[in-house]
């Protein structure tokens, strides 16, 4: 047999032009694996194969290719840098068009085009306080649907609701992901699982049913009569400016501590926040807030020691908490009692260090800022509508006459129409949590469908409070305006009537007021918060008569509202005279 002679043989020649070729074909077939797969960054070895050694394979036959062709070793050089040039701007090429064509599942869907390219643009609203803002805007631009994100659209529409929202219609979303730091365990708020989330609130709802509740009424009358104690010591120097905002933060905080964990906080007593607790909250409220938009970024950031160390710190000061708790084990029964199944029934499962400290971090996060932020905005808005401000006086006296007693009976308060009239309308100009309630459709199901509009497999659901309340399909006329009686005739539906004085319709949809979000996931405080929050308006405005200071610029207050995910507030300067 004659064997061939191998040193005949050519080497395979391909050129510059092949490979380039390879480039945008390989770049091309990797966005269709990406699409398909959606992995996140914990997949390492998926991103190093297709994101540094193909596109670095593919340059090293570019080289080849240079070398065949006598290409000089500088341009050979240049040559696996455009190689790899090449393949990224394909793949980013590839991802761009496909969010904007019309073969994407949310074309349909209006919006900016920055948006759906990417969460960068709404990540910098974030980072700039201003999201709540920054939806409002795209609703009354594009409509009740606008598409706000890649896979991601913000809903308007009050009959969405239900569907989104209500009964386990779909579990949360995306952006819960995005706000876990590594290393830490999710609390209730932050569950994507229906099942496990089910199993935990089942100890949060004992603890705020209506009893407990009742045992809780103590311990917010001790606490709002230390706050009036503390404005009245500063009410006899007409000349001083005291913040409300403040003072109610530090009682919001006061009260909380003493209702999840017997006690701990005294920041009325310490004027101010001796631990500086409140601070690194608000840091990792924010970190937190900007990371939810990279849900699939997130786990590499979280091991940034500098990216993560506010949140992991707020997570241990709270462990800390819940450990002094349980070394002190008070007769009354708090938040913890319930946290720790102190009050021993089997039914509940104990929770696990790691849970327990997590749940103490959304007990002091929920239970404090933002009942100070509601509380403090229904003062902002009754001081600057000074006839609504006196009509609330006088309701408040003529259901508790002045030198009979504190107004500290709940069940009347509850019962008052134009205080509630006046809270609602605080609520909804000014909701707590005012942009992200997100949820997703089942994975596995294909996705669900929201009235005639399906919404698929993959994609986020954003409903916002704060624009679904400035909706003038929701609330009209003035829907930005604070208007407390357009709660006078409202009812378990939409209200619409003529107002014989205007002739002008007035629209009250109650089925769009969601200050405490909707259905099983729904805020399990806000029968707590409601209470906590009647009182001390009752207090305060029999107590005191509160103005705004001399010089203190009213529309500052709206300036300094900032969204990371709950509402934060800047200053409200007063000048605080007793009555009583």
């Amino acid at each position: 047999m004659v064997k061939p002679d191998l040193s005949q043989l050519q080497p395979f020649e391909y050129s510059t032009q092949d490979i380039m070729l390879l480039n945008v074909l390989s770049a091309l077939v990797v966005h269709a694996i990406y699409k398909r797969y959606e992995y996140d960054v914990s997949r390492v070895f998926h991103h190093l194969a297709f994101l540094v050694v193909l596109p670095y394979s593919i340059s090293l036959l570019a080289s080849s290719a240079s070398r065949f062709e006598n290409i000089s070793s500088y341009n050979t050089y240049s040559t696996c840098v455009f190689s790899f040039g090449l393949y990224y701007l394909t793949l980013i090429s590839s991802i761009i068009i496909y969010r904007l064509s019309p073969w994407h599942p949310l074309a349909k869907y209006p919006g900016p085009w920055s948006l759906k390219i990417s969460k960068f643009v709404m990540s910098y609203h974030t980072y700039k306080g201003k999201v709540h803002i920054y939806h409002k805007e795209l609703h009354d631009k594009y409509g009740e649907y606008v598409r706000v994100g890649p896979n991601e659209i913000s809903v308007v529409d009050a009959e969405a609701i239900p569907e989104v929202l209500g009964a386990y219609k779909m579990p949360k979303g995306p952006m819960w992901t995005g706000r876990m730091v590594h290393g830490t365990t999710p609390g209730l708020l932050s569950l994507r699982s229906t099942k496990e989330h089910i199993r935990r609130r089942r100890l949060w709802n004992v603890a705020f049913n209506t009893a407990s509740i009742k045992n809780y009424e103590p311990v917010i009358q001790k606490r709002v009569l230390q706050l009036a104690s503390e404005l009245e010591k500063r009410s006899h120097s007409p000349d001083l400016s005291i913040d409300l905002s403040e003072w109610i933060t530090y009682f919001a905080v006061d009260f909380m501590g003493d209702m999840a964990f017997g006690g701990g906080f005294e920041l009325m007593r310490d004027t101010g926040d001796k631990e500086g607790f409140w601070t690194f909250m608000l840091n990792a409220l924010k970190v937190q807030a900007v990371l939810q938009h990279f849900p699939w970024f997130t786990p590499s950031l979280g091991r940034i020691p500098r990216v993560a160390d506010t949140s992991r710190r707020f997570v241990k000061f709270a462990g800390a908490k819940i450990n002094a708790r349980k070394a002190k084990r008070p007769s009354g029964r708090d938040l913890c009692s319930y946290l720790l199944n102190e009050v021993g029934d089997e039914k509940y499962v104990q929770r696990t260090d790691a849970e327990l400290a997590t749940e103490s971090g959304l007990a002091i996060a929920a239970g404090s800022d933002t009942t100070s932020t509601v509380l403090s905005g229904l003062f902002y808005f009754l001081l600057t509508h000074p006839s609504e401000y006196k009509r609330l006086r006088e309701e408040l006296d003529q259901a508790f006459p002045p030198g009979e007693g504190d107004p500290f009976d709940s069940a009347k308060l509850a019962g008052l129409p134009f205080l509630n009239a006046v809270l609602n309308e605080t609520l909804r100009l000014q909701p707590a949590v005012s942009t992200f309630l997100q949820r997703a459709p089942e994975p596995g199901t294909g996705g669900r469908s929201i009235g005639q509009r399906f919404i698929p497999e993959g994609t986020a659901v954003c409903v916002p409070p704060y624009a679904m309340h400035r909706n003038p399909k929701n609330f009209s006329p003035s829907p930005d305006s604070f208007w407390p009686d357009r709660w006078g005739k409202s009812n378990e539906n939409t209200t619409t009537i003529k107002d014989e004085t205007t002739k002008q319709e007035i629209i009250t949809n109650v089925s769009a007021f969601i200050p405490f979000s909707y259905g099983p996931q729904n805020c399990v405080g806000r029968g707590l918060a409601l209470v906590e929050m009647r009182i001390v308006v009752a207090l305060l405005l029999q107590r005191f008569h509160i103005k705004l200071a001399d010089g203190y610029d009213s529309d500052d207050w709206i300036k300094h509202l900032e969204d990371y995910f709950v509402l934060h507030h800047g200053k409200l300067l007063n000048k605080v005279h007793t009555l009583l």
